[in-house]
């Protein structure tokens, strides 16, 4: 008997779909790789153009063997129409033939089929769209590629630092006029790489800028290292008043995370 997912050429179509699909995303990407304003944009199409390069390949492959595999279920598991089932038959293809049933004087009633179970459609969330502050659209000179592994990560929101340990660590706080620091942890940092971050209320962006790891810059945090920790720190003008701000982290166009914390009104 042939396997369900080999009846019909349905899984075929899709790999040969999927692989026109990837092969169509890979040039638009190669396309970017070519065209695109910043190196690390450029650089970045191109890992996904090989990507999807590769994703076509292994569909194809899966496809010919979907392919090749239902032939050969086919070829083995159907016996000849015209030939009868033997017992040799029968120990081959693990089937007993069968004599139609003889019919009784009193037709037997149909069973009532049960009406499907209809399947809950499943529910669709969209990933938000953070777009990356106007201070990332400039190239800096002296960047170079960020690694793969790099990565930015929010430990705690604090009120205030002492021998680099956070002081009132939270992610609510009473509205007033003082600083919020963001301790971070840091691994796979190259010096030179770029990375942004930025301070927001509401969705509306306060404060930040892009910077290159482990070179001084004007107006930058200075941090060095393959990986460690520190924190950065916003005092907003005029002080925090009731809302949800958030920090969001990039290395180069790789969005590290979106780290919110509340301010409540004062008492």
């Amino acid at each position: 008997m042939v396997p369900q997912w080999l009846a019909s050429y349905g899984v075929v179509a899709a790999f040969c779909a999927l692989a026109l699909i990837a092969i169509g995303v890979s040039i638009l990407k190669f396309h970017q790789a070519r065209t695109s304003e910043y190196y690390f944009m450029r650089e970045a199409a191109r890992r996904s153009g090989v990507r999807w390069l590769l994703t076509a390949l292994v569909s194809l492959i899966l496809g010919g063997g979907t392919l090749y595999a239902r032939a050969r279920w086919v070829e083995m598991a159907i016996p000849s129409p015209t030939a009868p089932a033997t017992a040799t038959q029968e120990m081959r293809w693990g089937f007993t033939p069968t004599l139609p049933p003889v019919p009784s004087a009193t037709p037997s009633p149909s069973p009532t089929p049960c009406p499907p179970t209809p399947t809950p459609s499943p529910t669709f969330t969209p990933t938000p769209f953070y777009p990356m502050p106007e201070t990332a659209r400039s190239p800096l000179p002296g960047a170079v590629p960020a690694r793969p592994e790099a990565r930015i990560t929010l430990e705690t929101f604090a009120l205030g630092v002492e021998n680099n340990q956070p002081v009132q660590p939270g992610t609510e706080f009473v509205a007033g006029d003082f600083r919020v620091y963001a301790f971070i942890r840091y691994e796979g940092m190259n010096r030179g790489a770029t990375w942004t971050y930025g301070w927001y209320r509401e969705g509306e962006y306060l404060d930040g800028n892009t910077c290159l790891w482990g070179i001084r810059l004007p107006d930058c945090p200075y941090i060095s290292g393959e990986q460690g920790r520190t924190f950065l720190y916003y005092r907003r003008p005029g002080g925090y008043d009731p809302a949800r701000y958030e920090v969001r982290i990039w290395v180069e166009d790789r969005l590290q995370g979106v780290f919110p914390f509340v301010i409540q009104p004062a008492p």
